[in-house]
């Protein structure tokens, strides 16, 4: 077993949620490979204009320039509805992660967890086939699972972020965590790399993730800070080089 699996739902999942964990594991080269449940087509926020196979393409090539800005081993996009993945045949999407991981064999795998953050029907759904396919492998050789968290110091940074906008930000119906099991902190560095995968996302840039670049102790604070939960591990905790315990 080894590597690291992270499994999402849209294209900009990979680097706005997850952007820092995948950025620590693969630069001391840990191999880490994604599933993306959708092409994000009912995602348009207006930049650049284009909607439905139009809108597919483009989330296409900037999922494939993020991959590349992260270091990515591998990736696979999946063709399910965007907005439509509780209503896909959940046993088959299931099957599919389960082949996934048995074909890599990752030491851990990341993913959604049941309120999807902020209670996303697309995240809710991968979160919940994730689960059972980790939970479907074969005790001898399943892998730690891990799901995105948000905590108070990231739910603060959300509802600032999002005044930007000149919007409510506690308007986003995040679920806030009392407890989570691992923060990565990242250093100014892995922020600026972070935000390289994240520009690769044009067409889902809102105006408080471009105007957030006039604050950078927000930045800092926001997405230089990465929750997690362990829902089951073999070593929880972050070892001294800051990879999960699973690699140490």
């Amino acid at each position: 077993m080894s590597g690291l699996l992270v499994v999402l739902a849209h294209p900009d999942d990979e680097s706005m949620g997850t952007g820092g964990l995948i950025l620590r594991h693969t630069r001391p080269g840990v191999d880490v490979n994604l599933i993306c449940a959708t092409r994000g087509e009912k995602g348009w926020i207006g930049r650049p204009p284009g909607r439905g196979n139009e809108l597919a393409r483009t989330r296409t090539a900037e999922l494939e320039a993020a991959a590349a800005a992260l270091a990515i081993n591998g990736y696979e996009l999946w063709d399910y509805p965007d907005g439509g993945v509780e209503t896909s045949d959940a046993a088959e999407i299931t099957a599919r992660i389960q082949q996934t991981i048995s074909r890599l064999a990752p030491a851990v795998v990341v993913g959604w967890g049941p309120d999807g953050v902020y209670g996303h029907p697309d995240h809710i759904a991968m979160g919940r086939c994730t689960d059972a396919a980790v939970a479907a492998t074969p005790e001898s050789s399943r892998p730690a699972l891990y799901h995105l968290a948000v905590d108070p110091p990231l739910a603060a940074f959300y509802r600032a972020a999002i005044a930007l906008n000149g919007q409510d930000g506690g308007a986003l119906p995040l679920v806030v965590k009392d407890h989570v099991d691992v923060v990565f902190e990242l250093t100014p560095e892995e922020v600026q790399m972070k935000l390289r995968a994240i520009d690769c996302h044009k067409s889902q840039l809102e105006t408080w993730r471009v105007e957030i670049r006039k604050h950078p102790q927000l930045m800092q604070d926001g997405h230089g800070h990465e929750p997690y939960i362990a829902v089951f591990s073999h070593a929880p905790g972050l070892t001294d080089s800051g990879l999960l315990g699973e690699f140490a």
